[in-house]
């Protein structure tokens, strides 16, 4: 379980609470994240051509985010699918793990060549 800090505006109060993901499943070219909210959410994140795509298979329904760092501007786009609590608790949690997808992952080695013959054939 990754614990997090969450910090929010509700209301015309600032607020501090903890978050909770309880299950990360990185894919490669994307990644799973159940979240603790009231009842748990699954985020399915993965990197496009503008930036990034956040579905969320409980609500059938995602969200284009521009960066997953950016906690204010994430939690107003998560606003119209959650509450104000809920949409700042995701942002960070996306925010939290989000270095997985944002850098790139470490090449494949290129093969070794075989060895040739004398006749520039391969030996088989």
């Amino acid at each position: 379980m990754i614990k997090f800090d969450c910090i929010g505006r509700l209301g015309n109060k600032g607020k501090t609470w903890q978050g909770y993901i309880s299950k990360l499943v990185y894919f490669g070219s994307h990644m799973e994240i159940s979240i603790h909210l009231d009842e748990p959410v699954t985020a399915d994140v993965c990197k496009t051509l503008s930036g990034f795509f956040v579905y969320f298979s409980n609500f059938e329904t995602g969200v284009n985010l521009p960066s997953l760092f950016g906690i204010d501007e994430n939690a107003g786009r998560l606003a119209c699918m959650f509450r104000d609590k809920d949409a700042v608790t995701v942002a960070h949690a996306i925010g939290k793990v989000g270095n997985l997808l944002s850098t790139p992952r470490r090449g494949r080695r290129e093969p070794k060549p075989m060895g040739e013959t004398l006749f520039g054939e391969l030996p088989f």
